[in-house]
């Protein structure tokens, strides 16, 4: 390093000696055999510097204008489609107005319901009857053969009876009482007479003797409501003629 040096000091020397002037100053070209000597080496680095204060903030810079929209993008391609949602009842709707009734359907206007009507007054009613045969026999292998009747000896206004099925229909609601007198035929071997309730039997007479022309006869109170019927049927032979050997009667003993 101290040759190296001493060299340096010396080149150094011979370079800043005195350089002959032209008349001007120095010369204006120096000796080219002292300006080119060898390199030197490259000194040894120095040492960093300390390190400087930092500087301070510049001043914000403006906004700049909002650039324009750029074109618009294609479409994308749709999804998948999503699973089916399970979703709540919707709400009852109003009910809608009635339609109008066709011409053929159109009913009448309901009419208003009528005052009840008074039940009919039986206080004051009759009822009464006799009806008789008066010819020929009747004969019946049954039970429930209804005996007719030919005539009415009494009959008062508002008394049902049915001649040709010897039925009597109650039209006013009370306590009745009842007779019957049927001849026996001297042929029959026998009558049986029974005096019914819409057809269930009452009281019944009866005449075995198949020698005599015996008289069959019965009676009985009865409670009616309107419409029960009361009838006579018969098992046997039974005989009449215009002495009315045959009758039945009935009277209204007083309405219910």
């Amino acid at each position: 390093i101290a040759l190296l040096l001493g060299n340096s000091v010396n080149l150094r020397a011979s370079v800043t000696g005195p350089v002959p002037s032209d008349g001007d100053g120095p010369a204006s070209q120096a000796c080219p055999m002292c300006c080119q000597g060898s390199a030197a080496i490259p000194g040894i680095p120095g040492l960093p510097g300390s390190l400087g204060q930092p500087g301070s903030k510049g001043d914000p810079g403006q906004k700049g204008d909002i650039g324009q929209s750029g074109p618009m993008g294609e479409r994308g391609a749709a999804g998948p489609q999503g699973d089916e949602g399970i979703g709540q009842p919707g709400k009852i709707g109003p009910r809608g107005v009635p339609g109008a009734v066709g011409s053929t359907g159109k009913t009448g206007v309901k009419g208003q319901k009528g005052e009840p009507g008074e039940a009919p007054d039986d206080s004051n009613q009759r009822v009464a009857f006799t009806v008789v045969r008066t010819s020929d026999s009747d004969a019946s292998t049954s039970l429930d053969t209804r005996l007719p009747f030919q005539a009415t000896e009494t009959l008062l206004p508002g008394t049902s009876f049915d001649l040709e099925t010897g039925t009597f229909t109650c039209g006013v609601p009370g306590t009745y009482v009842f007779m019957f007198s049927v001849r026996k035929h001297s042929s029959s071997s026998g009558l049986y007479v029974y005096l019914r309730k819409n057809g269930d039997a009452v009281v019944a007479g009866a005449s075995t003797d198949s020698s005599h022309n015996d008289q069959v006869s019965g009676s009985a109170v009865v409670v009616l409501q309107r419409g029960d019927t009361m009838y006579l049927t018969m098992l046997g032979g039974a005989y009449s003629s215009s002495y009315h050997w045959t009758s039945f009667s009935g009277f209204l003993l007083y309405p219910e």
